[in-house]
Order: C-alpha cells, then sequence, then structure tokens
C-alpha cells in the first residue's frame, strides 16, 4: 500500500482542483467575450436611427393615407349602395305593375267564364223545356223490340220448364 507520504503537493490529485478553476475561467471568459460579440454585431452594424420626429411624421403620412383611402372606398360603396337600392326599388314597382296587370286580366277572364257558364246553363233549360213541350207523350222511351236469339232463350226456358 502506498504510504502517505508519496502524495505531496506536487502529485497531479492536488494539481487537479487548480486545472479545474482554471477552465472555469476560461470558460467564463469565452462567454463574456461571445456576449460583447452578439453585442457589437446587434447594434454596431445596426443602421443609424432616424429622428423621432421624422418616425412619427412618416407614420403619420400612412395614416392619413390609409384613412383618405378608406374614406374613398366607403364613399364608393355607399355610392354603389345607393344605385342597387334605385335598381331595386324599380324593379319592385315593375313588379307591382306586372302584378296588378295579371290580376286585372284574371278578373276579366273570371268574368267571362261566369258570363258563358250562365249562358250555357240558360241554353240548357231552354233546350230541356222545348224538348217537353214538343213531345210530351214520349217521355218514356218505347219498348225495345225482342231480339231473335232472347225468344229462343225465353222458349227453351219454358221448355224445360214443362219438362
Amino acid at each position: 500500500m502506498p504510504d502517505k507520504s508519496d502524495f505531496d503537493a506536487t502529485t497531479p490529485w492536488e494539481a487537479a482542483p487548480r486545472r479545474g478553476n482554471l477552465v472555469a475561467v476560461f470558460l467564463f471568459g469565452l462567454l463574456l467575450a461571445g456576449g460583447f460579440v452578439a453585442l457589437w454585431v446587434a447594434y454596431g452594424s445596426a443602421p443609424p436611427q432616424q429622428p423621432r420626429a421624422d418616425v412619427a411624421a412618416a407614420s403619420s403620412n400612412e395614416a392619413t393615407q390609409a384613412i383618405k383611402d378608406l374614406q374613398t372606398s366607403q364613399q364608393k360603396i355607399a355610392g354603389q349602395l345607393q344605385s342597387l337600392q334605385e335598381t331595386l326599388a324599380s324593379n319592385q314597382a315593375e313588379t307591382k305593375q306586372a302584378l296588378s296587370a295579371e290580376q286585372a286580366e284574371s278578373k276579366r277572364l273570371s268574368d267571362q267564364v261566369t258570363a258563358l257558364s250562365s249562358k250555357l246553363d240558360a241554353l240548357q233549360q231552354s233546350f230541356a223545356s222545348a224538348q217537353r213541350q214538343s213531345s210530351p207523350a214520349f217521355s218514356e222511351p218505347p219498348p225495345a223490340p225482342a231480339k231473335k236469339g232472347a225468344e229462343n232463350w225465353a222458349t227453351a226456358g219454358l221448355a224445360s220448364a214443362d219438362s
């Protein structure tokens, strides 16, 4: 077994904590340098900023132009809606007029059918009364003459009844 005297301050086991501290400091330095480089890239190479007044004026001009465009399109839409309303009102008036004309025509035809129906009834009654007056004796139709075939059947029926 090795004794403790073999391990003194110069052995690699005691030097290991120092090497670990050195690695941590080196990593911290790299991290800090990377942060500085990132800040320099982000802010050092950025284009120069415009003064705030210019930015506000440009935004204001853009907003004003957008509002004017919206107002123009709103006026255009309002004009189209008014035109559409006028067209619909005109179509509605034409439809009402056509409906009234068709209702009047239907009423006229209905009246004509009623007049023709009453004339037809009067003609039928006149014809029926004229027929009754011209032939009162023939109110019943005369009996139909017996057919030969019917007599044979009647005779055959009597003959079989006699037997």
